[in-house]
């Protein structure tokens, strides 16, 4: 938990007054990251970053008894991460933008190439992986192993218990050992 996070659990747990600011600057950053994760597209994932949080705001003065504010942030999140999930279609085009990126003189190494584009591959590899696993399964795996979050936290966003969470972690890992076998990676020594 960052210091943010804890200053906002405290809040919360003194049930001080927490301005939205305060949560937004705090959770903005992790948000973003999960839904980029989830979706793999960088404006798909600011503007799903924006509805949540003007979820949350509009949402906020709603919330009775307890608030655990990041895992409600999380559910928000990746509900309409999974929403558009369901919308997309089979072909996505991609911008020019994001092609041009590979050739530009920025993304040049320079201290040592062949591992800088081993280890661009080594992403690809997993973004690619990632993005062939059923959306439960990407889910858990980004909320663990991207965000950090408890077995307990992953399942205060999903709706499970922690038990569930760690048998669907468990299948999820499988899964993701055998697609990413399957596109060429190899076990690491």
């Amino acid at each position: 938990m960052t210091a943010g996070e804890l200053m906002v659990a405290q809040r919360v747990e003194t049930r001080e007054e927490l301005s939205f600011d305060e949560i937004f600057e705090t959770y903005q950053d992790r948000i973003y990251n999960c839904i980029y994760r989830l979706l793999g597209n960088p404006e798909e994932a600011r503007d799903l970053t924006q509805e949540t949080f003007l979820r949350a705001y509009t949402g906020l003065p709603k919330i009775q008894g307890e608030l655990k504010v990041g895992p409600w942030l999380y559910r928000i999140a990746t509900n309409l991460s999974m929403d558009q999930l369901r919308r997309r279609k089979l072909i996505r085009w991609e911008g020019w933008d994001s092609f041009s990126a590979y050739f530009h003189p920025e993304q040049v190494a320079r201290d040592n190439p062949e591992r800088d584009a081993l280890r661009h591959e080594d992403r690809d590899l997993v973004h690619r992986v990632l993005q062939d696993l059923p959306a439960k399964y990407r889910l858990c795996l980004v909320l663990r192993e991207y965000q950090g979050l408890s077995c307990e936290e992953i399942g205060d966003v999903i709706g499970s218990s922690r038990s569930a969470v760690k048998s669907l972690l468990f299948r999820a890992r499988e899964e993701f050992r055998q697609v990413y076998r399957r596109l060429g990676g190899t076990d690491p020594l």
